[in-house]
């Protein structure tokens, strides 16, 4: 809006709750002023687009967007709680877990977000202390307030959940991983690997600047990475152009990138 037209969004119902029903008529009026432009605004894009040369790489890419389902849900989410680096064994994890899934359906019964049932630092509390009793759950810091001390059932009956798992149904202490490890570890793990990704992050960084693209809009840093990690049995063009298209790059990426991967990833 500003590098178009010159104009700066309203930010102050930002924050606002939009479940109120019925809206504030200055809501509607904010919600009105968002898209009043839009149309203006997508003209002037495809215009620099058209001179840019990019149009069909933005045609390709709103295509791709028809049939994008996003990454699938990840199977442990409960390891998303903040500060689980700090619970201690298998049988914590296991009761982290156990008051996480509780919180989950609370809140999703009551249509509400799950920090506001019990914040993540409270989830560790508890599992740590495992209170085997209501009287020791309830004179837990994290039971001051009201709003926790609500469920004070539904989480002594998740710690007892947790305590009575058998040693071989506990969460493990790492998460299995799908994929390369994380970059940081090859050089120690995999030390061809790391030179090939060093090679073709260094040629992806050059085709964006050339073409005037950040990196990551150029091509995938997790399809770079898996290239680079374990490359095709045959290392050319067609392969490696291959291997891009099934992770879901575009044409346009795959002819921009592919020869110089190949030269990335060959010894």
């Amino acid at each position: 809006m500003e590098h178009y037209l010159g104009l700066s969004l309203a930010k102050e119902h930002s924050a606002a709750d939009w479940s109120t029903r019925p809206l504030p008529e200055p809501w509607l009026e904010y919600a009105a002023l968002d898209v009043e432009v839009l149309i203006e605004l997508r003209n002037l894009i495809e215009a620099d687009l058209e001179r840019a040369g990019k149009r069909e790489w933005a045609a390709q890419d709103f295509e791709a967007l028809l049939s994008f389902t996003g990454a699938p849900p990840k199977e442990e989410r409960w390891r998303r709680t903040s500060g689980i680096h700090r619970a201690r064994g298998r049988r914590t994890l296991g009761l982290v877990r156990a008051l996480w899934e509780a919180r989950d359906r609370i809140a999703e019964q009551r249509d509400t977000t799950p920090g506001r049932i019990l914040p993540d630092a409270s989830i560790l509390e508890i599992a740590r202390e495992a209170p085997r009793d209501a009287s020791t759950l309830r004179n837990l810091p994290v039971m001051r307030s009201r709003g926790p001390r609500r469920f004070l059932q539904q989480w002594l009956d998740a710690v007892e959940e947790g305590l009575a798992l058998p040693d071989d149904a506990l969460p493990l202490s790492t998460q299995h991983r799908d994929g390369p490890p994380p970059p940081r570890a090859w050089a120690d793990k995999h030390p061809e690997a790391a030179a090939r990704l060093t090679a073709a992050r260094e040629a992806v960084t050059r085709i964006a600047e050339q073409h005037d693209l950040p990196p990551e809009n150029l091509i995938s840093p997790g399809l770079v990475r898996g290239l680079a990690w374990d490359p095709p049995a045959v290392v050319d063009v067609v392969h490696v152009g291959d291997a891009l298209a099934e992770g879901g790059a575009r044409p346009w990426q795959v002819e921009l990138v592919a020869a110089d991967l190949v030269a990335a990833l060959t010894p």
